[in-house]
């Protein structure tokens, strides 16, 4: 604008104005005035040139008063207009000024000097409206375009504005002014948002939140809202502009996601336990055709050992008592090493297994039934303690009967004069410590809910493992019985069908034996 001059409208009949124009050449700015004397020739030079701003006096000879003033800016309503009145008419020009004049002059109190820069301000303010308005426009057409809810909210937290995208949430928007922008926020939430609000006009920060909100048809909606602050002239927060997104959909995906990745995992998890299971199976399957060579080619050569330690025992039966004690100690390893030899041959014979969902109870019950004779002979006190309507477990049957009924046995040896027999079944969670020094079998992690057999006696002690080293099993305590199968053997079949098995001394004597299935 400074780099030309500045057309300049005069529209005034008054000798006045001649020296006005003969001043204004001579002020800072550079202008061009051109000066006509009614309103009808304001109007034609209007349309015939380019004009950068009008003086209107509001006396002219064919219009005067306001009427001037609004047949001019009807005419052209982007022109700055500044009214020249009279020293009596100030409140005719003020009311001109509050209907859209940049400004006033009262005629005979000014020289060029406060004219130019009068003219010069009402330039700056018509560009600030204009500019203003243009921004006002670019808010209004985004708002009602976007379907992002728009909100203005006033310190108190009454609407102030609404976008019309809340009238598919809550209805006319224009009726929303005013109202408590709170009210509709679920009751459960409504603590949390007023005190985020009041946290936002006492910082001057805006923040992102997250509720539910009641819609006017009644249905509970997810909203996403992010909060601006508007501050005041002297800096404090006066408003704070609100814009919130319906998230329903996005959650509702997003908890769709989380539960198909969560099967995705669960199927993972299956699929690496089905195969364990698999690679498990195949290997218990060549190591009981491996065992089952063993046991019948060790057999006979141990049944020669047997009896040629009774014949020495026979023999020298008058022997000193190392020579009897070192008998005693060959014929019970004999006997354990045929102990084992016949739990190889008797495992080795499960070649085909039927795997079928099982009862656990049941197969308890079962392998009580098959000892219940030596139970009794053996005056042994049964506790049973076994849970109905267990979840099944995959097995077969025949072969968790066949580990039930030696480690029965195995207690049952050891109480030969009497004792206490408890068998339980239950259902639990498996929990981190479960006395197993940190870790468990693949099959079974913390927190998996399982089903669980526990065999208890009060016998005397039982005897060491010497087979395997401890740190490649999985009890604490590594230990056989007489006549029970070697404690690797009833490990690996349990292990075949996902489960683990736990034997330890008790505190208070005895022995418990712990077998647990995942569900």
């Amino acid at each position: 604008m400074n780099a030309r001059q500045i057309q300049v409208l005069l529209a005034g009949d008054e000798p006045v104005y001649a020296n006005v124009a003969r001043e204004l050449p001579r002020a800072p700015s550079h202008f061009k005035l051109t000066r006509v004397g009614r309103l009808d020739e304001a109007l034609r030079t209007l349309g015939a040139g380019p004009f950068d701003i009008v003086l209107l006096d509001l006396s002219l000879p064919d219009r005067t008063g306001l009427a001037a003033y609004h047949e001019l800016h009807a005419a052209a309503p982007a022109m700055p207009i500044v009214v020249l009145t009279a020293s009596g008419d100030e409140t005719l020009a003020f009311q001109a000024v509050r209907e859209g004049a940049q400004d006033y002059l009262v005629k005979g109190e000014f020289d060029g000097k406060m004219l130019s820069r009068a003219i010069r301000y009402a330039l700056e303010r018509k560009r600030a409206e204009e500019e203003l308005g243009q921004s006002a426009e670019f808010f209004r057409l985004i708002s009602e375009n976007v379907t992002d809810l728009i909100a203005v909210i006033d310190r108190d937290g009454k609407r102030l504005y609404n976008n019309p995208s809340y009238e598919k949430s809550l209805g006319n928007a224009s009726n929303l002014q005013g109202t408590n922008s709170f009210q509709e926020i679920h009751p459960d939430d409504q603590e949390k948002i007023k005190g985020i609000f009041q946290e936002t006009i006492a910082t001057g920060t805006g923040q992102r939140s997250e509720y539910r909100m009641l819609w006017s048809d009644g249905t509970v909606r997810h909203i996403e809202s992010q909060g601006s602050v508007i501050k005041d002239a002297s800096g404090q927060p006066s408003k704070v502009v609100v814009v919130s997104r319906d998230i329903t959909e996005r959650k509702q995906h997003l908890e769709d996601l989380e539960k198909a990745l969560s099967e995705l995992h669960q199927a993972h998890e299956e699929l690496k336990a089905a195969q364990m299971q698999l690679i498990q199976s195949e290997r218990l399957e060549a190591v009981s055709t491996f065992a089952g060579g063993i046991a019948h080619e060790v057999k006979n050569p141990l049944q020669t050992i047997t009896l040629g330690v009774d014949f020495l025992k026979n023999s020298f039966g008058n022997a000193g008592e190392d020579v009897r004690m070192v008998l005693t100690e060959m014929d019970n390893a004999a006997r354990r090493a045929d102990a084992v030899i016949r739990g190889m041959v008797e495992f080795s014979s499960y070649n085909k297994r039927d795997v079928k969902d099982h009862d656990l109870s049941r197969i308890a019950e079962q392998s009580l039934c098959s000892v219940e004779s030596d139970i009794k002979h053996n005056g042994i006190k049964l506790i049973k303690d076994l849970a109905p309507n267990l979840p099944p477990v995959r097995l077969d049957l025949k072969t968790v009967k066949h580990v039930f009924i030696n480690l029965l046995l195995s207690a049952i040896q050891a109480m030969a004069g009497g004792g206490t027999l408890t068998v339980r079944t239950c259902l639990k969670q498996l929990s981190q410590d479960q006395g197993w020094s940190g870790r468990t079998p693949a099959q079974l992690k913390t927190g998996d809910t399982v089903i669980v057999a526990e065999v208890e006696d009060d016998g005397p002690g039982v005897i060491e493992s010497k087979i395997a080293d401890k740190s490649e099993r999985a009890f604490a305590t590594e230990m056989i019985r007489k006549g029970v199968l070697d404690l690797m053997v009833l490990k690996k079949v349990v292990e075949l069908y996902g489960g683990m098995i736990r034997i330890i001394n008790r505190k208070e004597g005895g022995v418990k034996v712990t077998i647990m299935f995942k569900t």
